[in-house]
């Protein structure tokens, strides 16, 4: 007879628990669709490895980012939707309401004059890689300004905007994309190339061949979720998530499954 009253008890006890946690999620649900507006969160992608990859084959979005979205809101429920995009254009797409957020986006002094962004997702390096044996002359930021070497760089990357006002006697090679970045310099268009430690080491990973160079002093960067100015709301819903998945250890298991370790 006692043993039966303890398991009722407990049964009680397992279903209160699941009550309040079914309604802390059905709660945390309405709110982020009330701060949306909507039951869909819109998300600028760049095809830019590690962060995104698209499959062109398909049209999904693959990815740190792109996994890192999906561990955030679908415990809400709401459909997530990628809107392609550019580094260099990002801003202009979240000001112009063309999608809500933007991940893996570095909270550059310029870009915080325009949009808002998240608590960090995590930090890199910056640095250079060159298909060059001699690297010496790649040791110091000094000596790679530079008239005699050409960098390759992503327009609008947070590498180059950091950069490019301190380098300004290198000859720069501005494109759009990473893969355009990496052309450059194995066709001998540039003597290296401008990024961050996370796109180099899966470079030398993919291709076996590469120096990384991280020149002095080095220079590293938090990177961030970029939105709207007028999102505070949303800017703090995302960060009560992060905070989250930071504590539960899902935000260092995904950043670890997407980052080499740089040597």
């Amino acid at each position: 007879m006692k043993s039966r009253t303890v398991f009722r008890r407990w049964g009680t006890l397992l279903t209160l628990v699941g009550a309040v946690f079914g309604g802390a999620q059905a709660y945390a649900a309405d709110n982020l669709r009330a701060i949306l507006g909507s039951d869909v969160v819109r998300v600028g992608a760049v095809s830019a490895p590690p962060w995104y990859q698209k499959d062109l084959r398909t049209n999904q979005w693959t990815g740190l980012v792109p996994e890192l979205v999906q561990a955030i809101f679908q415990p809400a429920g709401v459909r997530i939707e990628y809107v392609d995009t550019e580094w260099g254009t990002a801003v202009a797409g979240l000001q112009s309401d063309r999608f809500d957020l933007l991940g893996g986006f570095n909270k550059t002094p310029e870009r915080a004059k325009a949009i808002d962004f998240t608590r960090p997702i995590g930090a890199h390096r910056m640095g250079v890689l060159t298909l060059d044996n001699d690297t010496a002359r790649y040791q110091t930021w000094d000596s790679i300004n530079n008239p005699s070497i050409r960098l390759a760089a992503v327009d609008g990357s947070a590498a180059a905007m950091l950069l490019q006002p301190r380098l300004q006697r290198t000859q720069w090679v501005i494109v759009p994309g990473s893969d355009a970045m990496q052309l450059e310099v194995e066709s001998g268009r540039a003597n290296a190339l401008l990024t961050n430690d996370i796109q180099m080491a899966q470079y030398i990973a993919k291709r076996g061949r590469g120096h990384m160079i991280f020149p002095t002093p080095v220079q590293s960067q938090p990177t961030n979720i970029g939105l709207r100015k007028d999102r505070d709301a949303l800017r703090e819903w995302i960060d009560q998530r992060l905070d989250a998945l930071d504590k539960d250890g899902t935000l260092a298991r995904i950043w670890a499954r997407y980052v080499p370790t740089a040597k």
